[in-house]
């Protein structure tokens, strides 16, 4: 049976306590799964700056696969600056420090803004939709940053994640495609 959601807060509820009922090692064994899918696609091959997210310890894995291919593509990642996401280079471990936001490791480093220069995005999501509906943590940081780029948008997830519909309102920026463990949803 499908389960309709009400709420993005009841989406939320439920995801999160999916993602609890798996050890840390399950979570890496999915993320690899999900990593692997990207890695294989021609979207990422041919992308030579890539904004992508330095994954929570609750998201799809991306540090490993950002210092796989750092030396190879520029590689962007946000950084929560008061109410925004402001965006700077990846330049590796040695340049990066704790964020008092939510206690992950961010860049140091001057702001990007050359939006178009960006080929892929790459984001995470609590969980999202076959619609391409994404939904966040609540925050809009992602909904007022996405609308600025033009390069495509690419939702990472595990199965779990992607639902048959989510709540979403009229702000909400829509993927153009979603990849999770075995299923990929495009435009």
């Amino acid at each position: 049976m499908k389960k309709t959601y009400n709420n993005k807060e009841d989406v939320r509820a439920d995801i999160k306590l999916k993602k609890s009922e798996l050890s840390p090692a399950q979570l890496d064994e999915l993320s690899e799964e999900v990593i692997e899918v990207l890695e294989c696609m021609e979207m990422f091959a041919n992308a030579k700056c890539v904004l992508i997210y330095y994954s929570l310890h609750d998201e799809v894995q991306t540090h490993r696969f950002i210092e796989k291919y750092f030396q190879e593509k520029r590689f962007l990642l946000p950084v929560v600056k008061g109410g925004e996401l402001e965006i700077r280079d990846f330049n590796g471990l040695h340049q990066m420090e704790k964020s008092s936001s939510f206690g992950i490791l961010e860049p140091v480093g001057d702001a990007f803004v050359d939006y178009d220069k960006i080929d892929l995005v790459i984001v995470p999501g609590v969980a999202f939709d076959r619609e391409l509906n994404r939904l966040g943590r609540g925050k809009g940081y992602y909904d007022m940053l996405l609308p600025k780029i033009n390069a495509p948008k690419v939702g990472l997830c595990f199965d779990f994640q992607l639902l048959d519909t989510i709540p979403n309102d009229n702000f909400d920026v829509k993927m153009n495609m979603i990849v999770a463990q075995n299923e990929i949803i495009m435009e």
